[in-house]
């Protein structure tokens, strides 16, 4: 009796599930689309709450999906920045962390901004480990590589993940915010 109860309210939610061909639409009201500035604003953020639930989960099972949000919000940083610096996109704007970041430091050098201190060295130094660490932006997100040897294993300091965050995703917005101001008032 039980079985055949079980078996017929299964068979009601295969008979009652919803189409799910528009999980995801298009809405022209989305006040993120087109902005690089809030698109890497929320990465930030979706970074920052997966990293609250990987430091309250000790599994490590979500460690390579917070090192995906890290480096795909750090990337994000740099692009706005370099985005709002430049006044627009010339030339390819690649995965590659140091390359951006060079990129960043050359728009700023235009106009004639000096980065030669300790904190822009030490940025540099932070995107060079992730840089050299996964060069091709896929170590986090697959367990081989493409030719299928496996990667190895990832220890990662969580409390020094974020701080890398923090410092590298606040020294790009500073950065641009630094050639607005100094440009003056519109």
């Amino acid at each position: 009796m039980s079985v055949d109860r079980r078996d017929r309210l299964v068979e009601q939610i295969v008979e009652s599930q919803p189409r799910l061909v528009s999980f995801v639409r298009p809405l022209p009201s989305d006040m993120i689309a087109g902005s690089w500035d809030l698109l890497s604003f929320s990465f930030q953020r979706g970074f920052e709450l997966m990293w609250d639930q990987a430091c309250a989960e000790s599994s490590g099972l979500l460690t390579r999906p917070l090192l995906s949000l890290w480096r795909q919000s750090v990337e994000l940083a740099l692009k706005a920045s370099i985005l709002e610096i430049a006044g627009g996109m010339s030339g390819k704007l690649s995965h590659d962390l140091r390359g951006l970041f060079d990129r960043l430091l050359a728009e700023r050098a235009a106009l004639g901004h000096d980065d030669d201190d300790d904190l822009a060295r030490d940025v540099a130094r932070m995107i060079d480990l992730v840089q050299r660490f996964d060069p091709f932006a896929d170590r986090f997100r697959y367990p081989t590589t493409k030719d299928g040897t496996p990667f190895e294993g990832i220890q990662v300091d969580l409390d020094e993940l974020f701080q890398a965050h923090w410092i590298i995703v606040t020294w790009c917005e500073g950065a641009a915010i630094e050639v607005r101001e100094s440009a003056g008032p519109i």
